[in-house]
C-alpha cells in the first residue's frame, strides 16, 4: 500500500530516464560512462536495421504480434535517431 504522496494512487508513470549520448565526443564531455548511440548503432540505417531484427525475433518468438512489429519498426524509421 502506498503511504505519503503516491497513497490511493497507481504509481505507473513514476520514473525518470537518463537518454544516452548522441556521440561519443559529448558522452565522454559529461562523463558518461554509457556507450553512446553512436557507438551502439553508427548509423541510423544500423538502429533501423537492428530494431527490425529484435521485432522479427520477438514475433517469431510470439511475444509480439507482426502489427506491433510493424508500428515498432516504423517508428525506428521516422525516429531521429543518428539522422
Amino acid at each position: 500500500m502506498a503511504h505519503g504522496f503516491y497513497q490511493g494512487q497507481i504509481r505507473s508513470n513514476a520514473g525518470s530516464y537518463i537518454p544516452f549520448a548522441s556521440t561519443k565526443t559529448e558522452r565522454l564531455a559529461s562523463g558518461d560512462p554509457r556507450l553512446s548511440l553512436e557507438e551502439r548503432y553508427g548509423t541510423h540505417d544500423r538502429y533501423v536495421a537492428l530494431v527490425r531484427g529484435a521485432a522479427e525475433r520477438l514475433v517469431r518468438g510470439r511475444y509480439l504480434l507482426q502489427d506491433d512489429a510493424e508500428r515498432l519498426i516504423a517508428e525506428a524509421e521516422a525516429s531521429e535517431v543518428l539522422k
